[in-house]
C-alpha cells in the first residue's frame, strides 16, 4: 500500500424530510402560505387556516377561517395576522377574531416601523398597532400590488412595472424603473430585508440584492443568487437564506447554494411559501401537493453505516442475496418486495466484500454473520447451474415474480427446486472474485476457504478451458464474459473492452493463484503479461467515452482493487496504476467516494479523499428513487464531449448526490430527470467504499471507540 493521510470525521449534518398530505389532516393539500410561531406551524390552504399538533394538522376556527387563506403574518411576539380573500383576521391568546375587510383582495400583511401594514392589490394602509386607526392610506403606482418589505428604515412596494419607495415626512412615492436603473426589468414577486438593511428582490428570473442606492447584485455579478424564478424569500438567524422557486428550495449559506427539489425533498417543485426556524433545523414549505418538513439531525458516518445495514436487513435481503426493492408505491418500503435482477452476484459480491471489510476493520460477528450469509448465496450460484464453473446471475423459485413465464434466459435447475439465469457476464465473475477473495482473506475459516477455493479455481478452470468465455447451457459463449486474446488485443469491436477485460483477467488469475497455491494460474498470469501484454493495455484501461458508460467505471476499479491487493511485483504495480490513476482522473467529476478511496489506497495521493468523505455525508438516508425534474435549473453547466457521440447533452459535473437519484456506480451521475420507478436503492454502495476506508485506515470515526 501507498502512503496515504487519514480523514477523521466526526460528526456532520444529516437532512431528514416527510410529507403532509390529507391523511395528515390537510383537508385541501394545496397550501398557500406557512407561518412559525415559535414552535408551531400554521399553514394557509384553499379551504382554511390549519395547525400542526403532534404530525398531525387540525383546523383552526374553521367555523370562521374556512375559506381561501392567501397569506399569514407575524405581528407582535402575540398577534398572528391571516388574510383570507378581502379580510384579515387576527389570532391572538387563542381567539380569532376580525381586524378589518377591505374593499378589494388583500395580497400581504406585516409590521414594521410602529405599525401594521396592509398591502391591497391597489393600495397601502398603515395602521396603530391593535386598533383599526389607520395611520396612510395611499394608492399604489405602477399597477397592482405584488409584494412589499417594511423595515425599521425603510419601506418597499412591488407593483407590476415597479418597485415604489415610501419617503419623506409625507410618505410620497419614488420608483425605481427597470429603464431607468440596473434594476431587474423581469417582474418582481418577492422582496425581504437582511439585518443588514439589503433589500433582497425575488423576480421572474431569479433574485437579486439591492443597497437602498444604485448597486444591484445579479447573479451576473453573485453566481450564487438563484436564476429561476424566486416567489418567497426568507430567511434564518445563522446566515441562511431560502428562497422558494419553481425547482424547488433554493437554500444559500456559506457561500454555496443547496437545490431541495421534488420529490425527494419537497412534494412537488413549484414552492409557495418557505417557514423556517431561527436556527435553521427546521425547513418547511408549501405546495399544491402538501407540505414537506426538512430536519436537520447530527450524526457520524458509523451511524449511517448502521442506519443502512438496518435497512438492508429489513426490505433488502432475498435467499440471502441483497437486493434493491422493486414495486413500491408512496415511497414505502415496506410495500415493495425484493427485486430478482440481473446482477445478484455482482451486488451480493460487494455487499460479503463491504462485512468482511467491516468484520476486518472491527472484528464484529454481526459483520461476519452477514458475509457468511451473503457467501454461501455466492457459491450456491456457482452451483446451481450443474455447469461446472459456470455461475447463474441470479435464481428463483415458485411463487416469486416470473417463475415459469417461458422466459429464455431462465433455466430450471437440476434438481428442479428453482429456475437460474444464464448468460453470465463479466460483471458476475468481477464481483465474485472480488467479494470471495476478500472474503478469504479476512472472514473465513478453514473450511470456508475450500469452498472458496473450489468455487472460483472451478470457475478459472471454466474460462481457461473454454478459450477465455464462458460457455453457457446451450454451448455458446455468452455475450459479454470476453477475456479472449485473440479478440481483445486483435478485434477492433472490442476495443472499448481490451483494457478492462485484460484487468480483470489479470486479478481472476491472480486471485486463483494466491487461494491454491496452483502454479500453473501463475504461469499463465506471466503469460498474458508477457505475451499477450494484458498489463500494458491495463495501463490505460479507460476509453474516453463522453461518460456515457458507466458500467465499465465499476468493474475498473473492482477488478483493479482485487489485483493490486495481492500484485507485489513493482514493475506491474507501476502499469497498474497508471491505469488507475488515468481512469480515477476521467471520474473524478462524479465524486465518487468508492473510486476516491480506491485511487487513494493505492497511490497514496489523497486529494480527494475529502470528497469521498463529503459524498458519503451527502448520501440520503433514504433511498428511494423519487420522480425528479432537475433540467428546469438554471444553474446548470453542461458538457460537450457528448455530441461527438451524437448523444444528448449532460451536465459538466454531476450534482451533489443529495440533489438527484442515488445510483449504483455502474449507473450514471448525470441524470437530471426521472420518472417514479417504484424501487429502492440498498445502501451496499455506501457501506462497500465506508468499510473500504475504515479497513485501510484512511477513514476513522472520531469517535470510533464506541464501535471498536
Amino acid at each position: 500500500m501507498a502512503r496515504v493521510g487519514c480523514y477523521c470525521s466526526g460528526k456532520f449534518t444529516q437532512r431528514i424530510r416527510r410529507s403532509f398530505t390529507s391523511a395528515d389532516g390537510l383537508i385541501n393539500e394545496s397550501t398557500n402560505c406557512l407561518l412559525l410561531h415559535g414552535s408551531t406551524l400554521y399553514a394557509g390552504t384553499q379551504e382554511g387556516l390549519f395547525r400542526l399538533e403532534d404530525s398531525v394538522f387540525v383546523p383552526v376556527c374553521k367555523e370562521t377561517l374556512c375559506g381561501n387563506i392567501r397569506a399569514l403574518a407575524q405581528l407582535d411576539r402575540n398577534c398572528i395576522a391571516a388574510v383570507s380573500e378581502r379580510s384579515v383576521y387576527l389570532l391572538q391568546d387563542g381567539q380569532v377574531t376580525l381586524y378589518k375587510e377591505f374593499e378589494e383582495p388583500v395580497v400581504e400583511v406585516c409590521s414594521g416601523k410602529g405599525f401594521w401594514w396592509v398591502l391591497t392589490e391597489n393600495q397601502i394602509f398603515s395602521f396603530v398597532p391593535g386598533t383599526a386607526e389607520v395611520n396612510l392610506h395611499r394608492c399604489l403606482e405602477g399597477g397592482k400590488g405584488q409584494c412589499m418589505a417594511v423595515s425599521d428604515e425603510n419601506i418597499y412596494i412591488a407593483t407590476e412595472t415597479n418597485i415604489s419607495y415610501l419617503h419623506g415626512k409625507r410618505n410620497e412615492w419614488k420608483n425605481l424603473l427597470p429603464d431607468f436603473c440596473s434594476m431587474p426589468k423581469q417582474k418582481v414577486l418577492s422582496l425581504c430585508f437582511d439585518s443588514a438593511g439589503h433589500l433582497w428582490v425575488g423576480t421572474e428570473s431569479g433574485a437579486a440584492i439591492y443597497d437602498n442606492g444604485c448597486l444591484w447584485i445579479t447573479p451576473e455579478k453573485l453566481p450564487q443568487l438563484p436564476k429561476n424564478p424566486v416567489y418567497k424569500i426568507t430567511a434564518d438567524r445563522v446566515g441562511g437564506r431560502y428562497f422558494a422557486s419553481d425547482v424547488g428550495i433554493i437554500y444559500l449559506k456559506n457561500g454555496k447554494t443547496k437545490y431541495f427539489s421534488a420529490e425527494r425533498w419537497v412534494p412537488d417543485n413549484a414552492i409557495k411559501d418557505i417557514a423556517v426556524s431561527a436556527d435553521g433545523e427546521r425547513i418547511f414549505a408549501a405546495t399544491a401537493k402538501g407540505i414537506a418538513e426538512i430536519d436537520c439531525c447530527e450524526m457520524t458516518l458509523l451511524d449511517k453505516a448502521d442506519y443502512h445495514e438496518e435497512t438492508i436487513e429489513a426490505y433488502h435481503i432475498r435467499h440471502g442475496f441483497v437486493a434493491n426493492r422493486d414495486h413500491i408505491e408512496n415511497y414505502d418500503l415496506a410495500s415493495g418486495t425484493v427485486h430478482i435482477s440481473d446482477n445478484d452476484g455482482l451486488w451480493t459480491a460487494c455487499n460479503v466484500a463491504a462485512e468482511a471489510f467491516r468484520f476486518g476493520a472491527t472484528g464484529d460477528p454481526n459483520a461476519l454473520r452477514k458475509a457468511r450469509r451473503g457467501m454461501n448465496a455466492l457459491l450456491f450460484l456457482a452451483q446451481v447451474t450443474g455447469i461446472p464453473g459456470f455461475t447463474a446471475r441470479a435464481v428463483r423459485y415458485p411463487g416469486e415474480e416470473g417463475f415459469g413465464d417461458g422466459n429464455h434466459e431462465w433455466q430450471l435447475s437440476p434438481d428442479g427446486t428453482c429456475e437460474w439465469k444464464c448468460e453470465t457476464s463479466s460483471d458476475e465473475m468481477t464481483g465474485h472474485f472480488f467479494g470471495l477473495s476478500v472474503y478469504y482473506d479476512l472472514c473465513a475459516n478453514d473450511e470456508e476457504k475450500q469452498q472458496i477455493r473450489k468455487a472460483l479455481c472451478g470457475i478459472m478452470d471454466h474460462i481457461i478451458d473454454n478459450n477465455y468465455h464462458l460457455i453457457d447451457h446451450d454451448g455458446k459463449p455468452t455475450t459479454w464474459a470476453v477475456w479472449d486474446p485473440n479478440l481483445l488485443n486483435h478485434d477492433d469491436k472490442w476495443v472499448f473492452e481490451r483494457g478492462i477485460n485484460s484487468l480483470e483477467l489479470l486479478a481472476f488469475l491472480k486471485v486463483a493463484h494466491h487461494i491454491s497455491g496452483d502454479p500453473k494460474y501463475a504461469a499463465l498470469y506471466t503469460e498474458f503479461v508477457r505475451k499477450h501484454h494484458y498489463v500494458l493495455n491495463a495501463s490505460r484501461h479507460k476509453i474516453r467515452d463522453a461518460h456515457i458508460c458507466h458500467i465499465d467505471d465499476n468493474l475498473g476499479f473492482l477488478a483493479s482493487l482485487t489485483l493490486l491487493r495481492l500484485e507485489e511485483d513493482p514493475a506491474i504495480r507501476a502499469l497498474l496504476l497508471c491505469g488507475l490513476e488515468d481512469h480515477w482522473q476521467y471520474e473524478r467529476t462524479e465524486r465518487q467516494p468508492m473510486f476516491c478511496f480506491i485511487h487513494a489506497i493505492f497511490t497514496g495521493n489523497d486529494i480527494d479523499l475529502l470528497e469521498g468523505v463529503q459524498s458519503l455525508r451527502e448520501y440520503p438516508l433514504d433511498l428511494v428513487f423519487y420522480a425528479v425534474e432537475n433540467s428546469k435549473r438554471k444553474d446548470l453547466v453542461y458538457d460537450t464531449e457528448q455530441e461527438a457521440w451524437h448523444e444528448s447533452p449532460q451536465i459538466l459535473h454531476a450534482l451533489p448526490f443529495d440533489e438527484r437519484n442515488i445510483r449504483r456506480p455502474d449507473c450514471s451521475c448525470f441524470e437530471l430527470d426521472a420518472p417514479d420507478r417504484h424501487y429502492a436503492e440498498e445502501g451496499t454502495f455506501f457501506l462497500l467504499p465506508y468499510w473500504i476506508a475504515r479497513y485501510y485506515d484512511i477513514l476513522r470515526e472520531a469517535e470510533s471507540s464506541d464501535d471498536e
